[in-house]
């Protein structure tokens, strides 16, 4: 009984979240959230996501600066709460979670074979890293 108790403190302590290196999107969902992106998100964020004025970047060294050390949990529910700027909160969490996928595509972070969940507690669990570890 005790081993079994030991195994499972060991087990819970070694669980290690996902990183936006693991490939936590699919091909297919930032294709979607490309389209996504132009209808809703283009015209303030910029096709090339670069930003303009008062709409910072959402691509290159500043953004993925900002957003080191964070969640993609984050960055989903900041997009979920307070996007398009002129509604916020018409897209739905599948949308979000589609626009994320694109925007970490577009940062050239790797893709996967699952879509990312359009869930906040669920995406919190996978950190945003600049840099591979």
């Amino acid at each position: 009984m005790l081993l079994g108790f030991c195994t499972w403190l060991l087990c819970g302590q070694n669980k290690t979240a996902a990183s936006v290196w693991d490939g936590v999107y699919s091909d297919a969902q930032a294709s979607r959230g490309e389209t996504v992106y132009g209808t809703s998100c283009g015209s303030c964020h910029r096709p090339n996501l670069a930003g303009h004025g008062q709409n910072p970047a959402l691509a290159g060294t500043t953004f993925v600066s900002k957003w080191d050390g964070q969640t993609v949990g984050d960055l989903f529910e900041k997009i979920q709460i307070s996007m398009p700027a002129d509604h916020p909160g018409s897209l739905s969490a599948a949308e979000n979670a589609e626009v994320v996928a694109y925007i970490l595509k577009y940062n050239k972070f790797p893709a996967g074979s699952k879509d990312l969940a359009a869930n906040t507690d669920q995406l919190r669990n996978i950190k945003f890293e600049a840099e591979k570890h």
